[in-house]
């Protein structure tokens, strides 16, 4: 079956334009909705293991900011019509997903796609259990196993877990623990970061066109869930990506200063890869990577990590470094003097 769309990324981000959350943050959730429709159907082969394009992405912003949540929520209801697609449940613990998952299996795969508004409250449910296992099957083992509590064996065949959250900086320095930032899940995450909206449009009007859209990208995304195989680069694809392996790439993690990145730059690769997955299949059904989709998928993710060092901004540092930073821009709005008394009740609200 033909495609209706060129591009299905860009043909979303026309249809979102009258949305106000960040740009940045539709795109992303366009490749959240391609990773999640693609499943294990497709996969590039690393001959000692294959990477498929399951994906973990987690939009941050500054409270109240960019309306993570609605980005999130738009593109998920692309994805929803797709046959064959299961959701994990909005809140979840560990065993619960562990559970799903373990019951998912269909087709030769357990492939889920989960959505939280609160990256906290999915992690926390089950503390570092849960960023274990988040951590664990990430890779889609062949199987993953689990002993429960009453001596059984929970055994999931196939995994494929693709993740969109939202979350904000305070949360990421109070809540995770700070052996697990720039290691282990983080390193996983790709974290898109933005401070603000693009425009206040309290009464959003799609265009007529823009309204068609939304058929065309589910007509579509149903049509990519249906490509299956190994994907491969074209020659010239190829030797870019070697040479950007051999040379780039390591000087990315040699002159990375700050090591709460190092971890994210080390599996940078794999990142890539999943993305260009994603960026070929949001093209063609042909599962081929071109140049253009390389340079597209390499040209995403330096965006996001031009803003990345933000997302940890106050992880690792002093405990009281976000009431600090308050006080700071308190005095930088009042060079005249402010009364202790003020500054004390604009903190009240930052117990911990």
């Amino acid at each position: 079956m033909a495609r209706n769309l060129d591009d299905w990324i860009q043909a979303y981000l026309v249809y979102t334009a009258e949305q106000e959350s960040p740009e940045i943050y539709h795109a992303w959730a366009a490749v959240s909705a391609i990773a999640g429709a693609l499943r294990r159907r497709v996969y590039f082969d690393q001959k000692y293991f294959q990477l498929y394009p399951n994906m973990y992405i987690v939009l941050v912003s500054p409270p109240g900011k960019c309306k993570k949540t609605t980005a999130m929520t738009m593109a998920r209801k692309r994805l929803a019509p797709v046959p064959g697609i299961n959701f994990v449940v909005d809140s979840t613990s560990r065993e619960r997903l562990i559970l799903d998952m373990s019951t998912a299996f269909v087709d030769g795969q357990s492939a889920m796609t989960a959505y939280s508004g609160e990256f906290g409250s999915l992690v926390t449910t089950s503390q570092m259990d849960m960023v274990v296992f988040l951590t664990d099957i990430f890779d889609s083992p062949d199987e993953w196993s689990h002993k429960t509590k009453g001596g059984g064996t929970n055994k999931i065949k196939m995994p494929y877990l693709n993740l969109m959250a939202g979350t904000t900086p305070d949360w990421l320095a109070r809540a995770m623990p700070l052996d697990t930032i720039g290691i282990g899940l983080t390193s996983r995450v790709v974290f898109v970061y933005a401070d603000k909206a693009r425009m206040a449009n309290p009464f959003p009007d799609p265009s007529p066109a823009q309204k068609e859209l939304a058929n065309l990208l589910t007509e579509d995304l149903i049509e990519i869930s249906t490509m299956e195989g190994e994907f491969v680069f074209d020659p010239d694809a190829k030797e870019a990506y070697r040479k950007w392996y051999q040379g780039d790439r390591i000087e990315e993690i040699d002159n990375t200063d700050d090591p709460r990145l190092i971890g994210y730059y080390s599996r940078k690769d794999v990142h890539l890869i999943k993305l260009c997955m994603i960026v070929a299949a949001s093209r063609r059904s042909e599962t081929k990577i071109t140049m253009a989709d390389y340079e597209t998928s390499l040209k995403m993710l330096k965006v996001v990590e031009e803003r990345m060092p933000r997302v940890f901004a106050h992880v690792g540092r002093n405990p009281l470094n976000l009431e600090y930073e308050h006080v700071l821009a308190i005095l930088a709005q009042n060079p005249q003097g402010v009364p202790r008394s003020a500054i004390m009740d604009a903190l009240k609200f930052n117990a911990r």
